[in-house]
């Protein structure tokens, strides 16, 4: 969980300003280059999922690489993305009052302190490797436990990487230079693609895992040649004086409590996984992606579309506009994301087939993660709803709220977790998830009408109680089709295609006519969002 630091008014508006007066770059080119180069990037990672998929299946190898993989990930993801993160807003700063020099003497100390510390995990977790995959898979022995290890090894060094090609999008970010951030997942993917379909079939999961290390490199030396072209230097140069450093000490601390909360859920799921049935963590995985496209494709976009309007608001103290904002994209999203949601879980299992169901991959596998998709599929409107509560919040300057909300979420996950895994197994750990969710939509509802004294909460549930009901009136027609279809379509992928596809359109004509019916204005604010993102 990454949390954005935002300054005082003042400064809060000044950064809006300087971004629509940037370099002769206009924020609507910065969006759209954003935009293509997100979109970019989650395909390429839906397709490297994939092929990875239809080489290994659910097996227990890719069990075993996805531990090996959370370590180091985990181990970064505390200290490297809350680096990252602070380092924007300062380097900003600092520019404007002192210049691009004092910029880039706070730059090199932070990533000669980021290199030295990286360094220090990967060789520790180098000699204790053993240790820590005992720790995250209890439930891991033999040769899983030692594939476990060895891939773990294989993989360690990506910390220093990661560290080093997160701060480097920082860097370019700071100075309005979006192109090679928005693209940096494209090497990472087309090097693992290529690493399976090159080293796949004679190394196995260690070409994944070399694949791996190799794309998580390509992301630091390709924006090499920009950091360049941007005036960066770097010389191995501590500057402890720089006023910098004791600002990064105080906006840092969230963040690391923020990304370690997150990690911690992460780290929960895979030991209580390690304990049950062969596939169990790569069907969770594989479920989590289906899930998180469709997250980060419309919520994210969502939020960051309307992030800076909640920014400008708050900045001039426009308790009105800031209310508008927050209403109107609450409700857009919900619109959006719920008759999306009620489809994955009638279409859960064409959909898993269709796109994973392949090579390695077979009905055992995609049975598995099928029941993962229903039980994440129920935490999607929460979880894409607090994207947006989470950018009010950061508006209004307040990054502690969401961390206590963040930690009291873990806790709430983990106890779930601790229990509905007896009863569902690797479905209960998803369920889990999404309960942790619903609490925490609800929490930063309650806590941020307590902050501003008003929220339009029976604006919020009127709407949202109609959007409900299209869904469900929706859910019931699209899941009579599919069965009516099922029984009379001979099964199959083409089976599958038909099924989905047709479902679809009968559900969106459904679920357009009960718009219109109950009279939703959110339609017409989604489609003018929509227009305005595209520049048409």
């Amino acid at each position: 969980m990454v949390y954005r630091i935002l300054f005082h008014k003042r400064e809060i508006a000044m950064e809006i300003k300087t971004r629509r007066e940037t370099s002769g770059i206009s924020p609507a080119i910065n969006t759209a280059i954003l935009s293509v180069g997100t979109a970019t990037s989650k395909m390429l990672g839906f397709v490297r999922e994939i092929v990875t998929a239809a080489f290994f299946g659910t097996s227990k190898v890719v069990d075993a690489y996805l531990v090996a993989l959370v370590i180091p990930q985990m181990l970064f993801s505390v200290v490297g993305s809350a680096l990252t993160t602070t380092l924007i807003p300062l380097a900003t700063e600092y520019e404007e009052k002192e210049g691009r020099e004092s910029v880039l003497a706070l730059v090199n100390s932070v990533i000669t302190i980021v290199a030295i510390v990286l360094s220090i995990l990967v060789l520790l977790g180098e000699l204790f490797t053993g240790f820590l995959v005992h720790i995250v898979a209890p439930g891991f022995s033999g040769e899983v436990f030692e594939l476990t290890v060895r891939l773990s090894k294989i993989m360690f060094p990506m910390m220093l990487f990661l560290g080093l090609a997160g701060l480097g999008t920082g860097v370019l970010q700071s100075q309005k230079k979006f192109l090679y951030p928005a693209f940096i997942g494209v090497p990472y993917n087309i090097f693992i693609i290529g690493s399976l379909l090159l080293l796949g079939a004679k190394w196995g999961i260690t070409g994944l895992a070399v694949g791996t290390l190799l794309g998580v490199v390509s992301q630091w030396l390709f924006q090499v040649p920009e950091l360049r072209r941007v005036g960066f230097k770097y010389k191995l140069k501590l500057t402890f004086s720089h006023p910098g450093f004791r600002k990064m000490g105080v906006l840092i601390l969230p963040v690391i409590v923020g990304s370690g909360a997150g990690q911690i859920n992460l780290l929960v799921d895979r030991i209580l996984a390690s304990s049950l049935n062969e596939g169990s963590i790569a069907a969770l995985h594989y479920a989590t992606k289906l899930n998180i496209l469709v997250f980060g494709i419309i919520a994210v976009a969502v939020a960051n579309a309307i992030y800076p309007e909640l920014a400008q608001s708050a900045a001039i103290n426009d308790t009105r506009q800031f209310l508008r904002s927050l209403i109107s994209s609450l409700n857009s999203l919900f619109l959006v994301i719920m008759p999306i949601t009620v489809g994955i879980i009638i279409l859960r299992e064409p959909i898993v087939r269709i796109v994973y169901q392949r090579g390695e991959f077979d009905s055992n596998a995609a049975g598995l993660t099928a029941i993962a998709l229903l039980f994440f599929a129920l935490g999607l409107p929460a979880m894409s709803l607090r994207e947006v509560v989470f950018r009010a919040f950061y508006s209004l300057q307040d990054t502690l709220t969401p961390m206590y909300i963040g930690l009291a979420t873990v806790a709430i996950n983990i106890g779930f977790n601790l229990v509905l895994v007896r009863y569902l197994a690797h479905g209960g750990l998803a369920l889990g998830t999404s309960i942790s969710f619903i609490f925490s939509i609800i929490m930063l509802l309650w806590s941020l009408r307590r902050k501003i004294g008003h929220i339009g909460g029976k604006i919020l549930l009127t709407t949202g109680a109609k959007i409900i009901v299209a869904s469900v009136i929706m859910g019931i027609g699209v899941f009579l089709l599919y069965m009516c279809m099922g029984s009379i379509l001979k099964a199959g992928f083409k089976a599958d295609i038909i099924m989905f596809f047709s479902a679809v359109i009968l559900g969106a004509l459904i679920y357009g006519l009960m718009v219109k019916i109950l009279h939703l204005e959110e339609a017409e604010w989604v489609i003018n969002k929509t227009k305005a993102r595209l520049n048409l």
